[in-house]
């Protein structure tokens, strides 16, 4: 018996391959990457290509493995050197990805960027950062969309002027040293740091003990005067260099209770107590919240009477629609009990007349007319003579007919009786029935015109 042998083959799986291609001058380009790494080298995120590419060799087809050919790359690109096509290919090629693979993208780079504005950026009140939570709100209220390939940067500077346009923030400062030699560099450093309308402290104590040749000056800067002031000294001032001492500057801990009520009044009146000030807030707070109670627990009918607050016109269309949705309610509810009432009473006096009626029964004149009338009944049977009579086994009366029978069935008489034979009683005649009937109609009259 033969079996297969396995030989080793001069190929490389490809596993969770990601293609990019590029259709240039009728020729198509493709290479092999990694599935998550292509979004993180567009954004900057990641800037080693091997950690990027699965290979680092040019296709015409990744998933047949057809090499491109060097002088199709040559005629192409004008270089056959592959890196650099690679390169080119990942910045400006196509990738075609799922929609929960995009949706997810676009997840992740929102929270970076969030993440971003929160550690940059702070309230130009406070220099205090803001949580990931409300940059997130912001973002949303300020209608900023998240591009899939856009530099990571580039959309994080353009979401805060958007942001700037819907709640207080601002880039955080930077803290910079800027070390410059004594002579006529200074002057032309306070020059520039005037023009940029950064404030400094002037030089005459700020020169530094250990190096008497040099000249400190402690500032902060807005992040995007970095670059701008680096250029100017460099190329202005020989010997003159700037040193980050910290990159973001802001306030950290809990928030004081003196600057929570307002450090401005406190700075005009010398008798400013802000404990009593803010004592005295949230007395008020409960002052209003206790009336505001009272005011929802009250069921006046006379409420619209009531003189008007100081809120405004729709929060006084919205309490008087709260008002009228209350009184419906409890009208409705009061209806119902009324209802309710009403039909218990109607069953009681029913229930009640019927116990009467066969009480009565037993007395000589009702006895009397029951036996006349079965003995009418009786002389009528056998007058008729008819021998296909049906009787009902619950009610005990005759039929002579078979529509009659079923008719009596559906009728009120046979459903009394149903209801005594539940309870233990036993049942009546149609007479004794039709009696109960007219005294407890006689009854139903007396009391509508008692109510009249």
């Amino acid at each position: 018996m033969s079996r297969q042998i396995n030989q080793p083959i001069n190929q490389v799986r490809l596993t969770n391959v990601a293609v990019v291609r590029m259709n240039k001058d009728g020729k198509r380009f493709e290479i092999a990457c990694y599935r998550n790494k292509v979004i993180d080298y567009r954004q900057g995120l990641e800037q080693d290509l091997s950690e990027v590419l699965q290979t680092d060799r040019v296709f015409t087809n990744v998933s047949k493995g057809e090499f491109a050919k060097a002088k199709d790359l040559q005629k192409v690109f004008g270089t056959k050197d592959e890196e650099e096509i690679a390169k080119l290919i990942l910045a400006k090629g196509q990738m075609q990805v799922s929609d929960k693979e995009r949706s997810q993208q676009l997840e992740k780079t929102t929270a970076q960027i969030a993440e971003w504005i929160s550690k940059n950026c702070v309230h130009p009140d406070t220099d205090r950062p803001y949580t990931i939570l409300q940059i997130k709100h912001g973002m949303k209220h300020a209608a900023f969309s998240v591009h899939p390939t856009k530099p990571l940067k580039r959309q994080y500077l353009d979401c805060v002027k958007l942001l700037q346009q819907v709640m207080p923030i601002q880039r955080a400062k930077m803290e910079l040293l800027l070390l410059v030699p004594t002579g006529n560099g200074i002057q032309q450093v306070e020059d520039i740091l005037k023009e940029h309308d950064v404030k400094f402290t002037p030089a005459a104590s700020q020169q530094l003990a250990e190096e008497a040749d040099l000249v400190r000056y402690p500032v902060l800067v807005d992040p995007s005067l970095y670059r701008i002031l680096n250029d100017l000294l460099q190329s202005n001032i020989p010997g003159a260099k700037i040193e980050i001492v910290n990159q973001v500057v802001t306030k950290q801990g809990d928030y004081m209770l003196e600057e929570e009520v307002g450090n401005k009044n406190n700075n005009q009146d010398p008798d400013f107590d802000p404990v009593m000030e803010a004592t005295s807030l949230l007395q008020q707070s409960k002052l209003s919240s206790d009336v505001k109670d009272n005011d929802d627990d009250e069921q006046d009918d006379s409420a619209s009477d009531e003189q008007p607050s100081s809120s405004s016109d729709e929060e006084d269309i919205v309490q008087s629609m709260a008002r009228r949705r209350k009184a419906q309610k409890k009208a409705k509810k009061k209806n119902q009990k009324t209802a309710n009432r009403q039909l218990a009473d109607d069953t009681a006096i029913k229930e009640e007349s019927v116990s009467e009626t066969v009480a009565s029964a037993t007395t000589q004149p009702v006895t009397d007319r029951i036996s006349n009338n079965n003995n009418a009944a009786s002389t009528d049977s056998n007058n008729n003579n008819n021998n296909d009579r049906k009787s009902c086994n619950t009610c005990g009366g005759s039929f002579a007919t078979p529509a009659d029978f079923r008719a009596h069935f559906k009728s009120d008489w046979h459903r009394f009786n149903q209801k005594l034979k539940l309870k233990g009683a036993a049942p009546i005649s149609e007479q004794e029935f039709l009696l109960v009937d007219a005294e407890i109609g006689n009854k139903q009259d007396g009391d509508d015109i008692l109510l009249l």
